[in-house]
């Protein structure tokens, strides 16, 4: 389901009905402190699409409870996919690491099987350079776990305008350079990011795969 909704419709629904406007009597946001037509995004805005665009009801199945929840989920991942790009870097980096350190293959990594038993001053460094190891290991596990959600949701948008933006997201690539490359104004270029970001957000913590 794919839901863009333009900013004028936002500042019609959120803008005029929010006390930061005195309830549409004045045209800057006091929490911005900005004209409303200069604003690109804001919090309000996303409670209101997270409303309009299915998140609480999908396929007829109650995704979140209510829209706190849901309000979290949709910054996680709007900062997960942010860091796409950077968290393949880090995996490879910790796998290089971890494969230089003499474990081979990185999955068959275990920190019960390498424990030193000796004691004394090697033994400790040894033991520093488990311990080490084993810090690196989960974190490695954690960031494979994040870049396999985003790829797993990514493969459900299929309008071609919000696979391309978030393709770009997801090698690290500016705004204004991504408006550019699909062509459309930086004002409809964040309305189609907000609902892309919102659909991942279901496809990816909808169904409570990660907690």
């Amino acid at each position: 389901m794919s839901v863009v909704i333009e900013k004028s419709m936002l500042i019609e629904k959120v803008c005029e009905k929010c006390p930061a406007t005195r309830w549409g009597q004045k045209a800057i946001c006091s929490v911005h402190s900005l004209h409303i037509g200069e604003i690109e995004c804001c919090p309000e805005w996303d409670k209101h699409m997270v409303n309009e665009q299915g998140l609480k009801e999908h396929d007829g199945q109650i995704a979140f409870m209510d829209l706190e929840p849901a309000m979290e989920w949709v910054q996680r991942t709007e900062e997960e996919l942010r860091d796409y790009h950077f968290m393949l870097r880090e995996i490879d980096r910790l796998q290089g690491y971890l494969e230089d350190a003499g474990e081979g293959t990185v999955g068959a990594y275990g920190i019960d099987a390498s424990m030193p038993k000796g004691k004394g001053k090697n033994g400790d460094k040894t033991h520093a350079e488990v311990v080490r190891r084993e810090r690196k290991w989960k974190r490695l596990e954690k960031l494979q776990d994040a870049v396999e959600r985003i790829e797993r949701a990514a493969e459900s948008i299929t309008d071609e305008k919000e696979k391309t933006v978030l393709d770009a997201i997801m090698d690290g690539e500016k705004n204004n350079f991504i408006a550019r490359q699909i062509g459309v104004s930086r004002q409809r270029y964040y309305e189609i990011k907000r609902s892309v970001i919102i659909q991942m957000a279901w496809l990816m913590y909808g169904n409570n795969e990660a907690a």
